[in-house]
Protein backbone atom coordinates (compact mmCIF):
# COMPACT_ATOMS: atom_id res chain seq x y z
CA UNK A 1 0.00 0.00 0.00
CA UNK A 2 2.89 2.61 0.95
CA UNK A 3 5.13 1.54 -2.00
CA UNK A 4 1.85 2.09 -4.42
CA UNK A 5 1.28 5.68 -2.82
CA UNK A 6 4.84 6.37 -3.26
CA UNK A 7 5.23 5.57 -6.91
CA UNK A 8 1.96 7.57 -6.78
CA UNK A 9 3.32 10.56 -5.61
CA UNK A 10 6.64 10.10 -7.32
CA UNK A 11 4.89 10.04 -10.10
CA UNK A 12 2.34 13.35 -10.58
CA UNK A 13 5.70 14.84 -9.17
CA UNK A 14 7.45 13.73 -11.93
CA UNK A 15 4.60 15.27 -14.31
CA UNK A 16 4.79 18.62 -12.04
CA UNK A 17 8.35 19.18 -13.11
CA UNK A 18 7.58 20.49 -16.72
CA UNK A 19 4.89 22.80 -15.42
CA UNK A 20 6.89 24.23 -12.45
CA UNK A 21 9.90 25.39 -14.86
CA UNK A 22 7.28 26.60 -17.12
CA UNK A 23 6.38 28.59 -14.68
CA UNK A 24 9.74 29.73 -13.46
CA UNK A 25 10.78 30.54 -17.21
CA UNK A 26 7.30 32.41 -18.11
CA UNK A 27 7.56 34.67 -14.75
CA UNK A 28 11.80 35.27 -15.78
CA UNK A 29 10.94 36.13 -19.44
CA UNK A 30 8.42 38.32 -18.70
CA UNK A 31 10.12 40.29 -16.06
CA UNK A 32 13.28 40.60 -17.57
CA UNK A 33 11.21 42.31 -20.93
CA UNK A 34 9.09 44.41 -19.38
CA UNK A 35 12.10 46.19 -17.39
CA UNK A 36 14.07 45.82 -20.34
CA UNK A 37 15.85 50.15 -21.03
CA UNK A 38 15.37 49.80 -24.80
CA UNK A 39 11.84 48.35 -25.10
CA UNK A 40 10.54 51.22 -22.07
CA UNK A 41 12.35 54.00 -24.28
CA UNK A 42 11.51 53.07 -27.95
CA UNK A 43 8.44 50.19 -27.11
CA UNK A 44 5.60 52.75 -28.26
CA UNK A 45 7.82 53.64 -31.75
CA UNK A 46 8.69 50.54 -32.47
CA UNK A 47 5.61 48.93 -32.02
CA UNK A 48 4.33 51.39 -34.99
CA UNK A 49 7.40 50.37 -37.14
CA UNK A 50 6.47 47.12 -36.29
CA UNK A 51 2.92 46.99 -37.72
CA UNK A 52 3.70 48.48 -41.21
CA UNK A 53 5.69 45.25 -41.95
CA UNK A 54 3.42 42.99 -44.35
CA UNK A 55 2.42 39.41 -43.33
CA UNK A 56 4.54 38.10 -45.90
CA UNK A 57 7.61 39.87 -44.75
CA UNK A 58 7.06 38.43 -41.14
CA UNK A 59 6.80 34.76 -43.22
CA UNK A 60 10.19 34.98 -44.58
CA UNK A 61 11.80 36.08 -41.31
CA UNK A 62 10.47 33.50 -39.70
CA UNK A 63 11.34 31.07 -42.16
CA UNK A 64 15.13 32.23 -41.92
CA UNK A 65 14.75 31.67 -37.69
CA UNK A 66 13.30 27.85 -39.00
CA UNK A 67 16.24 27.57 -40.76
CA UNK A 68 19.07 28.80 -38.48
CA UNK A 69 17.45 26.63 -35.20
CA UNK A 70 16.77 23.83 -37.52
CA UNK A 71 20.93 23.86 -38.72
CA UNK A 72 21.92 23.84 -34.99
CA UNK A 73 19.39 21.32 -34.68
CA UNK A 74 21.43 19.17 -37.22
CA UNK A 75 24.87 19.79 -34.87
CA UNK A 76 22.98 19.08 -31.95
CA UNK A 77 21.80 15.71 -33.04
CA UNK A 78 25.41 14.97 -34.94
CA UNK A 79 27.39 15.45 -31.74
CA UNK A 80 25.09 13.18 -30.15
CA UNK A 81 25.14 10.60 -32.60
CA UNK A 82 27.08 7.92 -30.64
CA UNK A 83 26.25 9.58 -27.15
CA UNK A 84 22.34 9.62 -27.57
CA UNK A 85 20.70 9.61 -30.71
CA UNK A 86 17.97 11.42 -31.10
CA UNK A 87 15.80 12.89 -34.16
CA UNK A 88 16.14 15.73 -35.47
CA UNK A 89 12.47 16.96 -34.47
CA UNK A 90 13.98 15.94 -30.64
CA UNK A 91 16.83 17.98 -31.33
CA UNK A 92 15.04 20.83 -32.29
CA UNK A 93 12.98 20.44 -29.43
CA UNK A 94 15.39 20.17 -26.87
CA UNK A 95 17.20 23.20 -28.49
CA UNK A 96 14.34 25.38 -27.85
CA UNK A 97 13.69 24.77 -24.41
CA UNK A 98 17.41 25.24 -24.05
CA UNK A 99 16.67 28.65 -25.54
CA UNK A 100 13.92 29.39 -22.04
CA UNK A 101 16.88 28.53 -19.45
CA UNK A 102 19.64 30.56 -21.56
CA UNK A 103 17.12 33.67 -21.40
CA UNK A 104 17.95 34.90 -17.91
CA UNK A 105 20.94 33.31 -17.32
CA UNK A 106 24.13 34.59 -17.33
CA UNK A 107 26.31 34.38 -20.66
CA UNK A 108 23.23 32.41 -21.61
CA UNK A 109 24.80 29.13 -19.55
CA UNK A 110 21.09 27.64 -19.39
CA UNK A 111 21.07 26.46 -22.99
CA UNK A 112 23.55 23.42 -21.41
CA UNK A 113 20.51 23.08 -18.43
CA UNK A 114 17.95 22.71 -20.53
CA UNK A 115 19.38 20.93 -23.63
CA UNK A 116 20.58 18.02 -21.24
CA UNK A 117 17.58 17.89 -19.89
CA UNK A 118 16.56 15.37 -22.56
CA UNK A 119 19.51 13.28 -22.08
CA UNK A 120 19.53 9.88 -20.26
CA UNK A 121 21.03 10.36 -16.58
CA UNK A 122 24.63 8.76 -17.50
CA UNK A 123 24.61 10.62 -20.70
CA UNK A 124 24.06 14.75 -19.27
CA UNK A 125 27.86 15.02 -18.07
CA UNK A 126 29.31 14.01 -21.28
CA UNK A 127 26.43 15.92 -23.33
CA UNK A 128 27.87 19.20 -22.00
CA UNK A 129 31.17 18.46 -23.56
CA UNK A 130 29.50 17.66 -27.05
CA UNK A 131 27.73 20.76 -26.94
CA UNK A 132 30.66 22.62 -26.12
CA UNK A 133 32.19 21.75 -29.54
CA UNK A 134 29.15 22.18 -31.26
CA UNK A 135 29.33 25.70 -29.40
CA UNK A 136 33.46 26.21 -30.35
CA UNK A 137 33.00 25.35 -33.38
CA UNK A 138 30.07 28.49 -34.39
CA UNK A 139 32.79 30.70 -31.76
CA UNK A 140 35.39 29.93 -34.42
CA UNK A 141 33.27 30.88 -37.38
CA UNK A 142 32.10 34.01 -35.59
CA UNK A 143 36.31 34.95 -35.07
CA UNK A 144 37.24 34.56 -38.52
CA UNK A 145 34.64 36.53 -39.91
CA UNK A 146 34.57 39.09 -37.25
CA UNK A 147 38.36 39.27 -37.36
CA UNK A 148 37.87 40.29 -41.27
CA UNK A 149 35.31 42.68 -40.17
CA UNK A 150 37.56 44.64 -37.99
CA UNK A 151 39.62 45.66 -40.86
CA UNK A 152 37.00 47.68 -42.08
CA UNK A 153 34.99 48.60 -39.17
CA UNK A 154 36.36 49.43 -36.48
CA UNK A 155 35.31 52.56 -34.58
CA UNK A 156 37.04 51.54 -31.54
CA UNK A 157 40.03 50.03 -29.80
CA UNK A 158 42.11 50.12 -33.15
CA UNK A 159 44.62 47.33 -31.97
CA UNK A 160 42.00 44.72 -31.68
CA UNK A 161 42.41 44.02 -35.73
CA UNK A 162 45.99 43.25 -34.86
CA UNK A 163 45.33 40.97 -31.85
CA UNK A 164 42.05 39.37 -33.54
CA UNK A 165 43.93 37.39 -36.02
CA UNK A 166 46.13 36.02 -33.53
CA UNK A 167 43.25 34.72 -31.10
CA UNK A 168 41.46 33.37 -34.02
CA UNK A 169 44.66 31.51 -35.14
CA UNK A 170 44.81 29.81 -31.87
CA UNK A 171 41.43 28.81 -31.34
CA UNK A 172 41.66 27.03 -34.67
CA UNK A 173 44.77 25.23 -33.48
CA UNK A 174 43.31 23.97 -30.08
CA UNK A 175 40.32 23.21 -31.52
CA UNK A 176 41.71 20.96 -34.73
CA UNK A 177 44.49 19.47 -31.95
CA UNK A 178 44.30 15.52 -30.87
CA UNK A 179 44.24 16.68 -27.43
CA UNK A 180 45.66 13.30 -26.14
CA UNK A 181 46.20 13.83 -22.63
CA UNK A 182 48.41 11.98 -20.19
CA UNK A 183 48.41 11.68 -16.23
CA UNK A 184 45.39 13.15 -14.46
CA UNK A 185 44.06 15.06 -17.52
CA UNK A 186 43.46 11.41 -19.31
CA UNK A 187 39.92 11.39 -18.59
CA UNK A 188 39.37 14.69 -21.27
CA UNK A 189 40.71 12.43 -23.86
CA UNK A 190 37.46 10.87 -24.13
CA UNK A 191 36.00 14.18 -24.53
CA UNK A 192 37.46 14.24 -28.34
CA UNK A 193 35.29 14.02 -31.12
CA UNK A 194 36.27 12.73 -34.51
CA UNK A 195 38.02 15.26 -37.14
CA UNK A 196 35.45 14.62 -39.51
CA UNK A 197 33.30 15.73 -37.33
CA UNK A 198 34.66 18.80 -36.49
CA UNK A 199 34.77 19.83 -39.88
CA UNK A 200 31.61 18.84 -40.32
CA UNK A 201 30.03 21.25 -37.33
CA UNK A 202 32.57 24.20 -38.83
CA UNK A 203 30.50 23.58 -41.58
CA UNK A 204 27.39 23.67 -40.20
CA UNK A 205 28.22 26.70 -38.34
CA UNK A 206 29.09 28.61 -41.25
CA UNK A 207 25.86 27.87 -42.65
CA UNK A 208 24.20 28.91 -39.98
CA UNK A 209 26.52 32.24 -39.64
CA UNK A 210 25.29 33.30 -43.49
CA UNK A 211 21.45 32.39 -42.55
CA UNK A 212 22.16 35.03 -39.53
CA UNK A 213 23.62 37.95 -42.19
CA UNK A 214 20.64 36.97 -44.08
CA UNK A 215 18.42 37.79 -41.19
CA UNK A 216 20.01 41.18 -40.72
CA UNK A 217 20.03 42.33 -44.71
CA UNK A 218 16.41 41.02 -44.61
CA UNK A 219 15.34 43.53 -41.72
CA UNK A 220 17.14 46.11 -43.18
CA UNK A 221 15.12 45.54 -46.43
CA UNK A 222 11.96 45.61 -44.54
CA UNK A 223 12.83 48.35 -42.74
CA UNK A 224 13.97 50.48 -45.74
CA UNK A 225 17.53 51.51 -43.90
CA UNK A 226 19.24 52.58 -46.69
CA UNK A 227 22.81 50.62 -45.37
CA UNK A 228 24.78 48.94 -48.12
CA UNK A 229 24.50 44.92 -48.23
CA UNK A 230 28.69 44.83 -47.79
CA UNK A 231 28.48 47.60 -45.30
CA UNK A 232 25.92 46.08 -43.53
CA UNK A 233 27.53 42.48 -43.50
CA UNK A 234 30.87 43.97 -42.03
CA UNK A 235 29.66 45.78 -39.29
CA UNK A 236 27.22 42.36 -38.49
CA UNK A 237 30.23 40.48 -38.49
CA UNK A 238 32.21 42.90 -35.79
CA UNK A 239 28.88 43.13 -33.94
CA UNK A 240 28.57 39.30 -33.77
CA UNK A 241 32.12 39.26 -32.53
CA UNK A 242 31.82 41.54 -29.95
CA UNK A 243 28.49 39.60 -28.43
CA UNK A 244 29.96 36.48 -28.37
CA UNK A 245 33.13 37.71 -26.09
CA UNK A 246 30.93 40.33 -23.75
CA UNK A 247 29.51 38.15 -21.20
CA UNK A 248 25.76 38.96 -20.95
CA UNK A 249 22.13 37.83 -20.14
CA UNK A 250 19.93 37.70 -23.14
CA UNK A 251 18.06 41.00 -21.71
CA UNK A 252 21.49 42.72 -21.43
CA UNK A 253 21.95 41.71 -24.51
CA UNK A 254 19.19 43.69 -26.09
CA UNK A 255 20.26 46.76 -24.81
CA UNK A 256 24.40 46.05 -25.86
CA UNK A 257 23.32 44.79 -28.91
CA UNK A 258 21.71 47.88 -29.73
CA UNK A 259 24.23 50.01 -28.47
CA UNK A 260 26.79 48.14 -30.64
CA UNK A 261 24.54 48.38 -33.95
CA UNK A 262 24.29 52.34 -33.49
CA UNK A 263 28.14 52.31 -33.21
CA UNK A 264 28.71 50.51 -35.79
CA UNK A 265 26.38 51.95 -38.35
CA UNK A 266 26.44 55.17 -37.29
CA UNK A 267 29.10 56.00 -40.71
CA UNK A 268 26.35 55.31 -43.31
CA UNK A 269 22.54 55.43 -41.36
CA UNK A 270 21.80 57.90 -37.80
CA UNK A 271 18.69 57.59 -37.58
CA UNK A 272 18.96 56.00 -34.03
CA UNK A 273 15.40 54.91 -33.80
CA UNK A 274 15.57 52.47 -36.85
CA UNK A 275 18.37 51.02 -36.23
CA UNK A 276 17.04 50.27 -32.28
CA UNK A 277 14.06 48.58 -34.38
CA UNK A 278 16.76 46.23 -36.62
CA UNK A 279 18.41 45.17 -33.49
CA UNK A 280 15.23 44.42 -31.37
CA UNK A 281 13.57 42.20 -34.27
CA UNK A 282 16.33 40.02 -34.73
CA UNK A 283 16.74 39.80 -30.85
CA UNK A 284 13.01 38.48 -30.83
CA UNK A 285 12.88 36.22 -33.73
CA UNK A 286 16.05 34.60 -32.14
CA UNK A 287 15.73 34.85 -28.88
CA UNK A 288 12.57 36.03 -27.34
CA UNK A 289 10.43 34.03 -29.96
CA UNK A 290 12.02 30.39 -29.35
CA UNK A 291 12.50 30.95 -25.58
CA UNK A 292 8.54 31.63 -25.47
CA UNK A 293 8.47 28.26 -27.14
CA UNK A 294 10.77 26.47 -24.95
CA UNK A 295 8.93 27.61 -21.81
CA UNK A 296 5.47 26.00 -23.54
CA UNK A 297 7.56 22.80 -24.53
CA UNK A 298 8.54 22.50 -20.72
CA UNK A 299 4.88 21.92 -19.86
CA UNK A 300 4.89 17.93 -21.18
CA UNK A 301 8.07 17.76 -20.14
CA UNK A 302 9.24 15.08 -17.44
CA UNK A 303 12.38 14.09 -16.14
CA UNK A 304 14.81 11.77 -17.39
CA UNK A 305 15.35 9.34 -15.17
Amino acid sequence: MNQGLTKRILSIANKAIGFILFIICAVAIYSKVTSNDNLQKYGGSMKDQFLKITFMEWVILLILFFLNYLIEAIKWEKVLKSLHPMTITQSFKSLLVGQAFAFFTPVRSGDYVGRILFLAKESKLKGVAQMAWSSYAQLLITLLMGTVGLFFNLPFLPWLKWLAPFITLVAFIIYFSKGHFEGWLKKLTSLQIATDLKIKLVLLSLLKYGIFILQYAWVVKILAIPIPTIDLCVAVAVLLMCLSIIPAIALTDLVIRGQLIVLLLAPWYSNVLMLICLSTMIWVVNFLLPAIIGSFLLLGFRINR
